[in-house]
């Protein structure tokens, strides 16, 4: 998924009237797995040429920090 289809899927429950401020936003592997709470969004990885390119974001579900 990119970001963009992440939005346009947000977008569309906008539409759709839900109020996107008060939904949760959760992770699970798969149907069958536990829901976990997602916790923050930051950077993932940079190009390898030039390391300047965001060409990923990663959803953490802990930022606690040890």
């Amino acid at each position: 998924m990119t970001a963009q289809q992440l939005l346009d899927k947000l977008d569309a429950l906008r539409l759709e009237g839900h109020n996107l401020s008060q939904l949760e936003v959760t992770y699970r592997r798969d149907y069958d797995s536990d829901i976990v709470d997602i916790v923050d969004l930051e950077e993932g990885y940079y190009d390898e040429r030039t390391n300047k390119k965001l060409e990923s974001i990663t959803l953490i579900t802990n930022n606690d920090e040890d």
